[in-house]
């Protein structure tokens, strides 16, 4: 069984520390053959602009700061804590997109993902848009991989603006039964917990009037048979 869940919308702002990010409800899934799908519309229009530096979209997330993570205090939003565990991309006001691998340090795995598409993604000139990230456990079709689809405007059928994906062991996960996914955002003035005395100090910074708006959310586990 597959639960498939919508989210109202929400807003990030980077008011508090440059940081802002949120969960969805955890998706749960029947046979680890299967992926992790994510849709999301993003209007960035108030990000880039305010300057904010990367937009994140995590999935399978696990854990959270303190103790010995490189933050070495929570960072929390909306109560919840930041995740020291996921993999899933992080797309840039140039439009670059790169693959990340949360993994409880200060080097997180990091990977530019090619776009075959070559319509010139632009973030900046297309705020709004609707990306679709699909990802294999370690087996089934989708096996150690990530993929990525941007489209233009409020649709999962809008013209097609960036394509790509990465493939490895580094980029599968363990079949936990589930996921739970998140989104962000953050600025260059970012300060970690780790630099105030492991406690995050939620001042006004580089980017404080920088803003998201994510909505049309779905994030489900399904046969890779019905991946985009």
């Amino acid at each position: 069984m597959t639960h498939h869940r919508d989210v109202q919308v929400r807003e990030l702002s980077l008011a508090f520390n440059d940081l802002d990010f949120c969960y969805l409800p955890r998706a749960a899934g029947s046979a680890p053959s299967h992926c992790a799908d994510f849709l999301c519309t993003v209007d960035a229009s108030r990000f880039f602009s305010n300057g904010g530096h990367h937009i994140v979209f995590a999935l399978d997330c696990e854990g959270g700061q303190g103790g010995y993570n490189p933050h070495c205090g929570p960072i929390l939003r909306y109560g919840k804590n930041l995740w020291s565990a996921a993999r899933g991309f992080i797309i840039f006001g140039d439009g670059a997109v790169m693959a990340e691998g949360w993994n409880g340090t200060a080097m997180p795995a990091l990977a530019v993902i090619a776009d075959t598409v070559g319509a010139g993604f632009d973030p900046v000139r297309h705020p709004v848009f609707t990306l679709r990230i699909s990802a294999g456990y370690r087996r089934g079709a989708f096996a150690n991989s990530m993929r990525i689809e941007i489209r233009l405007g409020e649709s999962a059928k809008g013209a097609l603006l960036f394509a790509g994906g990465i493939d490895g062991a580094a980029w599968g996960w363990s079949w936990r039964g589930g996921s739970k996914a998140a989104m962000g955002g953050i600025a260059a003035g970012f300060v970690p917990p780790v630099a105030t005395g492991c406690v995050e100090e939620l001042l006004p910074r580089s980017a404080s009037h920088a803003a998201l708006v994510m909505s049309r959310f779905k994030f489900r586990i399904h046969p890779p048979s019905t991946a985009p």
